[in-house]
């Protein structure tokens, strides 16, 4: 307790010493972009030139604003697509022409339904991507066929008669997409990878009326890869599938490529 009653002596003290001193316990001081604080005798310097000030900024607050998770919802995909050429074998061979589409009617649809980004470096200009989406992709015909599925499942090109409007092959997909990227000011570039379990296939045509019916014989699983740029949320993107379209041994080995535009994230 004595101790105590000591150290608080010794404080009243050094107060009063430099309260008779100075004629008051705090003082500022104003020199030029630096101002000087004087407490009890002791001195503190702030300005432009105390650099642990602006260390601590970056150190609470850039920092902190920058490294965090990001979410965001819905972006969308929306691009045009051609088969690349592949040899006809099995039970298509012989079916020349058979895959030759429409590219600017052949349409895939990318729908985004919730995107993480995750900064790799202080700044943010590094990133990594992980988000889930619905794909939707529809292939229209040069030639007047469908496609049926046979006594032993397989899928086979059928010959359509008639006034024939269009005739479409179409596939449904839920995958996981993720990716690296980086940002230079408003621009980012993005190299991202999906994996995908297909839903549902169909097809579809106009003869004239429409007639839609489902069919098995594309790949079950896809995976496919893209590279995009993206200013302010617009941008543009070029899709290859890795994954044939048909299964192995349905008679063609095509894959996938895709080009378009991007909005959101």
């Amino acid at each position: 307790m004595k101790r105590i009653i000591t150290l608080f002596a010794l404080l009243a003290a050094t107060a009063a010493a430099a309260h008779a001193q100075t004629d008051s316990l705090v003082t500022f001081d104003t020199q030029g972009d630096k101002l000087g604080i004087s407490i009890g005798g002791f001195s503190i310097s702030l300005g432009e030139n105390a650099e642990s000030g602006s260390k601590i900024d970056d150190l609470f607050f850039s920092e902190a604003r920058r490294n965090r998770i990001t979410t965001n919802f819905l972006g969308l995909s929306l691009g045009g697509m051609v088969l690349t050429p592949s040899p006809y074998y099995g039970p298509w061979e012989g079916q020349n022409d058979l895959l030759d589409i429409y590219p600017a009617s052949s349409t895939r649809i990318d729908l985004m339904l919730v995107n993480w980004t995750v900064p790799l470096d202080r700044r943010g200009r590094a990133y990594y991507k992980i988000g889930m989406l619905y794909s939707y992709d529809s292939y229209s015909f040069r030639k007047n066929i469908t496609f049926v599925n046979d006594d032993e499942d397989r899928l086979m090109p059928v010959d359509l008669d008639g006034n024939i409007k269009y005739t479409r092959l179409k596939a449904n997909y839920w995958g996981l997409n993720m990716g690296f990227g980086f940002k230079v000011s408003s621009m980012m570039f993005t190299v991202q990878g999906t994996a995908e379990l297909l839903t549902r296939s169909s097809v579809k045509y106009k003869n004239p009326g429409k007639t839609k019916y489902q069919v098995n014989g594309l790949s079950p699983f896809r995976s496919r890869v893209s590279i995009s740029t993206n200013w302010d949320g617009y941008g543009f993107y070029i899709d290859y599938s890795l994954t044939p379209v048909f299964k192995e041994g349905t008679g063609n080995d095509a894959h996938s490529i895709s080009l378009g535009c991007r909005l959101g994230f």
